[in-house]
């Protein structure tokens, strides 16, 4: 199967150089998505030989996942791998999380830092990233019962019929949580997997306190405004 890791990246240039060697040494295939960045995010990608696409507007981090899914669709992949420009998510798990998909067990894998058997607890999350994640649990458990313990997760695979979808649609504020409910909705099979995960060496966050303190009106919005929408999946069937 064609593996590809769709790395969104805004002035990441310090942290992709390494990220992307490690990615090549396992020996997959990468799309770098540089959102308007300012740096040189995508000089440093196109040095080490990986396709980049570059958005003359910055999108934020839906605009440029979907970005490479319409990628992964138009160049026939299998499977798409989502991992952040930031270098936490180390490319060791990929194998772990695409194995679900192989096995024909679902359609989106998640990779998780809190599976309460398993959690990463090395890996410090600062208080409002943590409240915020575990507001978007709760209200997806209560849209749709299903329990996921790290719905913030950027860390993903998809199998094509997944991804495909979301190539044509996907949220685009705050996406992680809502692609969630999106995906129950129309009838895709999610499973969580644990990963460890790595602090930030290089560049600096874009999830500020300002961020964090609207996340849950944005997702509250989000959820609604999906809620009330039709399945798109099922009523072409």
């Amino acid at each position: 199967m064609k593996i590809l890791c769709i790395i969104p990246a805004h002035n990441e240039a310090e942290s992709l150089p390494a990220l992307l060697v490690e990615i090549k040494r396992y020996g997959y295939d990468a799309v770098v998505i540089d959102d308007a960045s300012t740096d040189d995010t995508a000089a440093v990608a196109q040095c080490e030989g990986v396709t980049v696409l570059s958005l003359n507007n910055n999108l934020g981090i839906g605009g440029g996942v979907q970005t490479g899914f319409i990628y992964a669709v138009r160049n026939g992949f299998d499977v798409a791998v989502q991992l952040d420009g930031d270098g936490q998510h180390n490319p060791y798990f990929i194998e772990q999380v695409v194995a679900p998909i192989m096995a024909g067990e679902a359609d989106c894998v998640i990779g998780s830092r809190y599976i309460p058997q398993a959690r990463d607890s090395e890996y410090y999350t600062p208080f409002p990233r943590r409240m915020g994640m575990i507001f978007s649990t709760g209200i997806l458990m209560l849209f749709t019962s299903l329990i996921v313990h790290d719905t913030t997760s950027g860390f993903r695979a998809l199998n094509r019929s997944a991804f495909s979808f979301f190539a044509e649609n996907y949220p685009v504020d705050h996406p992680e949580a809502e692609a969630l409910l999106l995906l129950h909705q129309e009838g895709f099979r999610i499973k969580e997997i644990p990963i460890k995960m790595r602090s930030r060496c290089q560049g600096q966050s874009l999830f500020t306190f300002l961020k964090a303190a609207m996340y849950p009106l944005r997702v509250c919005v989000g959820f609604f405004g999906l809620a009330l929408k039709p399945s798109k999946r099922r009523s072409a069937k």
